[in-house]
């Protein structure tokens, strides 16, 4: 095998025999893995997974990031797989490039989190206290003891049903 971070290797279209090699098949799984995850994450299927709202927003623009990300890799593997090279879109360098970019995308997950989370946080706190004190049906005692034993929930009481008349 070459050394492959030599500059002729990165540019070369692999040939039919070198498509499935070790890196390749580990980067199908992890791109394959990736965007299924993307995808339930990103269309809220995996919103119980998430017991913090704010974290789930994250989560959720994270997820839009990584499903672009994930979606160019596969394309790459495809045209690899394939065996055709438009445009140059063959050549090793862009399933390199694919892995450095989805390095990138997990630094700027730390850094997200590390940056905003404590000030998103404490708007949406600050939100559910607004939400829980503007119901104007229910006395302060009882809203004072509510947020008391339920911590970081959106609504004291569900909302009321309209009923159609018979």
């Amino acid at each position: 095998m070459d050394n492959p971070f030599s500059w002729d290797y990165l540019t070369t279209v692999p040939g039919p025999n070198e498509v499935f090699g070790p890196f390749a098949i580990a980067f199908l799984i992890i791109f394959t893995i990736g965007f299924v995850v993307s995808i339930v994450i990103y269309n809220n299927w995996a919103k119980r997974r998430f017991k913090d709202p704010v974290l789930h927003r994250m989560a959720k623009r994270w997820a839009g990031i990584g499903l672009i990300l994930f979606t160019l890799g596969l394309f790459f593997f495809l045209i690899r797989w394939l065996q055709i090279n438009p445009f140059d879109l063959g050549m090793r360098i862009w399933m390199w490039l694919s892995v450095a970019s989805l390095i990138a995308l997990f630094g700027y997950m730390v850094y997200d989190h590390k940056e905003h989370y404590a000030a998103a946080r404490a708007a949406y706190d600050d939100l559910v206290q607004q939400r829980m004190y503007a119901r104007s049906t229910t006395s302060p005692k009882r809203l004072e003891e509510f947020a008391r034993l339920n911590k970081n929930v959106r609504n004291p009481r569900p909302r009321p049903v309209r009923r159609k008349r018979a």
